[in-house]
């Protein structure tokens, strides 16, 4: 099969495009999907640059869409020729591939008139956001959200999925705007140009937000933990926070962390359910036209390696798609 191989770990790291790798099988528990489509998110960078614990040679890409194409031989729920999208288990062969081998519980049906480039964008940035707003934290219409990071693709997703909750969107983002503002963003603050404290004190009317959902550092999510009203959320997508910031006994905020790919680090098969009904739930939003897959760019497994350098370097906003094959 053909994939894109990583060959070395660090800064730089190496990666070739190869066409003559062995095909995996399944095994018990585990389905194969040829994979159609994949997309760029941040953590396939990362693992590049950072991954020393992964067996090299690795294939990367967490994010799948395709057709089942074989099953383990216990596999009951999953038949070929179903179209599925799937997290990927970071420390195994992932999406960037013609084939891929996936947990059976880590895949999600999608509907039959979701395209494939479409749906490949759900399964990371998609099922973080789903998972930041339907898990983490109980909030319900007309309450408030700072979004910290809204240009990339899991920002986008958690700005339309908490207008469709019917919650008040705070945004941050330092271009393009109006396409923020178009996915249900009903302010935003260019993080460039204002202090973020000082724009939500004021927006608010020094009532804070409810909620915080940082995609940036542990930092930012520390420092935004100021703007958050009594009983408020703040949830990390971007790092663990190590302490409160907030002094005991006074505003008695929650912190929550998002790490999707850790489900398979615990071999934790209620959690991979859990996050593979996510999906389908996405995947039905996105094809009823409810969500919108934000893709930026569509290119070949050949420009992967460029794509990924430019997604790295932030000259991405909302989703880059790698379309593997033609759908027939």
């Amino acid at each position: 099969m053909k994939a894109l191989v990583l060959t070395q770990v660090g800064t730089p790291y190496t990666l070739h495009v190869e066409t003559d790798i062995e095909i995996p099988e399944p095994a018990a528990g585990e389905v194969r999907i040829k994979v159609m489509s994949s997309s760029i998110n941040p953590v396939d960078y990362k693992f590049a640059k950072n991954g020393t614990t992964l067996q090299l040679p690795h294939i990367l890409g967490i994010d799948a869409a395709g057709i089942v194409d074989a099953v383990g031989h216990d596999v009951t729920t999953w038949k070929k020729g179903d179209r599925v999208i799937s997290l990927t288990n970071l420390w195994r062969w992932g999406g960037f591939a013609e084939y891929v081998v996936v947990d059976a519980n880590s895949i999600s049906a999608i509907p039959e008139q979701l395209d494939f480039n479409a749906a490949a964008t759900i399964p990371c940035a998609g099922i973080t956001a789903w998972q930041a707003l339907y898990r983490k934290a109980p909030l319900h219409a007309g309450q408030r959200i700072l979004v910290n990071g809204a240009g990339g693709g899991v920002g986008g997703f958690v700005v339309q999925l908490a207008k469709l909750m019917g919650l008040e969107v705070y945004a941050t983002a330092s271009s393009e705007p109006e396409r923020i503002k178009a996915l249900g963003a009903d302010h935003i603050i260019n993080y460039k140009q204002d202090n973020i404290v000082e724009r939500i004190h004021a927006l608010t009317q020094g009532r804070g937000v409810d909620a915080v959902i940082d995609l940036i550092s542990s930092e930012t999510s520390q420092q935004l933990a100021t703007v958050l009203r009594h009983n408020g959320h703040l949830i990390s997508v971007s790092g663990r926070i190590d302490q409160n910031p907030i002094p005991s006994f006074t505003k008695a905020i929650s912190i929550h962390e998002v790490a999707l790919g850790f489900a398979y680090q615990h071999g934790d098969d209620e959690n991979l359910r859990d996050i593979a009904a996510g999906g389908e739930f996405l995947a039905t939003l996105m094809a009823n036209g409810k969500l919108d897959p934000m893709i930026q760019n569509v290119i070949r497994l050949d420009e992967l390696e460029n794509g990924l350098h430019q997604a790295e370097h932030g000259k991405t906003q909302g989703k880059v798609v790698i379309e593997i094959a033609k759908a027939s």
